[in-house]
């Protein structure tokens, strides 16, 4: 799937199969991507504050640029992100590390 600038805000992909999709500059502020599989899922510099994504697989995604501000994810997960962010969120100035609390 390509949802590349896409206005996703607010959208519901509970339990989705984003195996491969493009989501290089969507806007998905206050989604629930709960359970969704990101797999190699392209995120690169998008907006992702707010959303509920607790249950989430990223195996392989791409996070380069992107806002995860207010991101409810479990704690191995936001571990095992931290070790591959970087970049700055082009719409919001916020650097993908801080976003994620990195230490």
């Amino acid at each position: 799937a390509k949802f590349r600038g896409a206005n996703l805000q607010g959208v519901s992909l509970f339990g989705a199969d984003l195996t491969d999709a493009d989501l290089t500059g969507a806007n998905l502020r206050n989604a629930t991507i709960d359970t969704a599989r990101m797999t190699r899922t392209n995120l690169t510099n998008a907006v992702l504050e707010g959303a509920f994504m607790y249950g989430v697989a990223f195996n392989g995604a791409i996070i380069d640029g992107a806002d995860f501000t207010d991101v409810d994810l479990r704690d191995n997960v936001r571990a095992s992100l931290c070790a591959i962010a970087k970049g700055t969120n082009p719409t919001t100035g916020r650097k993908t590390r801080d976003t994620l609390l990195c230490e």
